[in-house]
């Protein structure tokens, strides 16, 4: 190769040129490189990363379809999730949404949301009400993993339909129910033939089946029992029974599946109340013996008293703690029923039947006195006023005689002046004066008394008096606001 001739200008005549070219072309190799690594990053960049501020300067229209509602939004947000919480559009756990929230908008994008619904689902029999987005009932059956065959039942909002039109039921539904088919194995007189069943019962199962029964069979289980996966059915033939009934025993032959058929078949009949053992309803099985009881009943009347009320009436003409009867009671009278039941002709059973008030009692009217008195009686302290006066049995105790406790009942010191009584007769604090004794206040009280006619007299241990007489003591004022105008009828204590 000719090399061209080194001109004058060169930076480094010295050099060759074929060296100089070697040294230049690993620095071009990696300026190409680097300007091409440069183009893909401008290249990706350009179409995976949108800037920030392209939101903002340049604001798109958005529509929003919500169950049907269609709502044109005009907005800078960069996500669904974004636009959404803008609009305060919330979704529940099990709306659907037809894009992911973190999915960027572009201008005139439709976002559909559809709205979960309550479904009612049945399968065989169990109930649960379940929350779906969906409408199409295949897919909801889908969605809850139900799995549907051709022989299994489907009723959608109450219209039964072929499992082959439930992918395309054209309207949205809110009640499903399925029923799965069920193996039943049916034994007739020892062939065998199993069963692909939706049936309620083991009756509707045969006849869809074309199982002829007759009144020589015996299904078992009853025609009346519900059909459960698995289940083997027996028919039979002929059954020899023995009817007990009107005291002879009968022997025969029926071809009735039930206690009811066989009797009809023998010509015995049940009139009103009878019944059977086994019951009328109970499978008919070789050699049974069932017993027919005649039951008749009987009703009988009775009388017993009724009680009347006392009935107090206030009267403030009256003196307090006097009474007036104003009107005498009457006892009333109520009519008993009573149903007698023979069952044979032998009495089984008595029962209340009712019953009719024949006279209303006449309630006892008694007027009691309201207008308080007030009175002064001597004492060796000097007169004192009271309101009332009444006769109590007296006792006394002192701190020894409770095993040193002195204090009362609302915690005053026990010593002479503190009375003990039945404060539902005489409250606590009321100023008491007993002859004898002297002045004091109810501020204890004791154990139950066979009357509540009684008071307690306290003492110290140093000045303890026995007690256990009857005396009169006296209430002293001020009256109290609350008065029990009706005392107690008074008893004496018992043994006193």
């Amino acid at each position: 190769m000719i090399e061209p001739p080194i001109r004058s200008d060169d930076t480094q005549p010295t050099v060759p040129l074929r060296q100089q070219r070697t040294a230049i072309w690993p620095l071009l190799l990696i300026l190409v490189t680097l300007g091409t690594l440069g183009m893909t990053a401008v290249w990706w960049a350009s179409e995976h990363i949108e800037p920030p501020s392209v939101a903002t300067i340049n604001p798109m229209t958005i529509e929003i379809d919500d169950a049907g509602q269609r709502t044109t939004v005009y907005t800078t947000a960069q996500t669904i999730g974004d636009l959404l919480e803008e609009a305060h559009i919330s979704l529940e756990p099990d709306d659907a949404i037809s894009d992911p929230l973190d999915a960027p908008l572009r201008p005139g994008r439709i976002i559909y949301i559809n709205r979960a619904r309550e479904i009612n689902l049945t399968v065989d029999g169990e109930h649960q009400t379940i929350r779906s987005a969906l409408t199409n009932p295949y897919d909801i059956l889908q969605q809850a993993g139900v799995r549907l065959a051709d022989v299994d039942r489907v009723w959608l909002d109450g219209t039964e339909t072929d499992p082959g039109n439930v992918l395309l039921w054209p309207v949205p539904v809110l009640d499903i129910e399925v029923k799965h088919a069920m193996t039943v194995t049916v034994v007739d007189s020892g062939e065998t033939r199993t069963l692909e069943t939706t049936a309620e019962t083991i009756g509707e199962a045969l006849f869809e089946a074309d199982i002829t029964l007759y009144l020589t069979d015996i299904v078992t289980p009853d025609l009346t029992q519900p059909v459960s996966d698995g289940l083997t059915v027996s028919i039979d033939r002929a059954d020899p029974i023995t009817v007990v009934v009107d005291g002879a025993e009968i022997e025969t032959r029926v071809q009735g599946t039930t206690v009811s058929e066989a009797l009809a078949e023998a010509g015995i009949s049940l009139i009103g109340l009878d019944y059977t053992r086994p019951e009328e309803a109970a499978p008919t099985e070789p050699g049974m013996r069932i017993e027919v009881i005649r039951v008749t009943e009987e009703r009988e009347t009775s009388t017993e008293p009724i009680g009347y009320d006392t009935v107090y009436t206030a009267d403030a003409a009256m003196a307090l703690d006097t009474q007036e009867l104003r009107q005498g009671g009457q006892a009333g009278v109520r009519e008993i029923y009573t149903r007698v039941r023979y069952e044979n002709g032998v009495e089984v059973s008595r029962s209340e039947d009712g019953s009719a008030v024949m006279q209303e009692p006449v309630n006892e009217v008694i007027a009691y006195g309201t207008n308080i008195v007030l009175h002064t009686i001597d004492t060796p302290e000097g007169p004192v006023e009271y309101w009332r006066t009444f006769r109590v049995y007296a006792t006394s105790y002192h701190p020894a005689a409770l095993g040193g406790d002195d204090v009362t009942a609302i915690g005053m010191k026990l010593q002479k002046g503190v009375i003990g009584a039945n404060p539902n007769l005489i409250p606590y604090r009321t100023n008491v004066y007993v002859p004898g004794y002297g002045t004091g206040v109810i501020a204890d009280t004791g154990g139950a008394r066979s009357s509540p006619y009684w008071i307690d007299l306290g003492y110290s241990d140093e000045d303890w008096v026995s007690w256990s007489r009857y005396v009169d003591i006296y209430l002293l004022t001020p009256v109290p606001a609350d008065i029990d105008y009706v005392l107690p009828t008074w008893t004496p204590m018992r043994g006193h």
